[in-house]
């Protein structure tokens, strides 16, 4: 049982930590950010916005034992309402010169979309590599 607790501690600790580092990185303030023209043209935030949601899916969806929908269904809702509150908060806190963006929650919910089809697809390899990684810090 002990062991079964220290097993599960694991798999929540890298979800809960890159959740951590999103908030830290969508609550950057505005003028910190590196503003490049040929980024803005090819959408390259949108594209950090969905490996982020993607990465940070998986990582919930590790948690649990097995895929399922109501599984699915959670970590997408974690993830969405995370990325809601990111955006309201942008649009909140004055000082970050920030502002609300629905296509950054699109972005968001199209990498929770790939990742749900990954986890489906390659579940066992991804658990396997997330596994290998996080034992290296463990």
């Amino acid at each position: 049982r002990n062991q079964n607790i220290q097993s599960n501690v694991a798999k929540i600790i890298p979800a809960t930590l890159w959740s951590g580092i999103i908030f830290l990185v969508c609550l950057v303030p505005g003028s910190s950010i590196p503003q490049d023209d040929w980024l803005d043209k090819i959408h390259f935030d949108k594209l950090v916005h969905a490996g982020l949601y993607l990465i940070l899916f998986l990582l919930i969806i590790r948690i649990s034992r097995k895929i399922n929908a109501a599984n699915l269904f959670a970590a997408g809702i974690l993830c969405i309402t995370q990325g809601i509150l990111i955006e309201i908060l942008q649009e909140s806190i004055v000082f970050l010169h920030r502002s609300f963006d629905i296509w950054d929650i699109a972005a968001n919910m199209a990498g929770i979309l790939l990742a749900v089809f990954l986890a489906g697809k390659w579940y066992k390899q991804f658990n396997f590599l997330f596994s290998a990684i996080f034992d290296m810090f463990s």
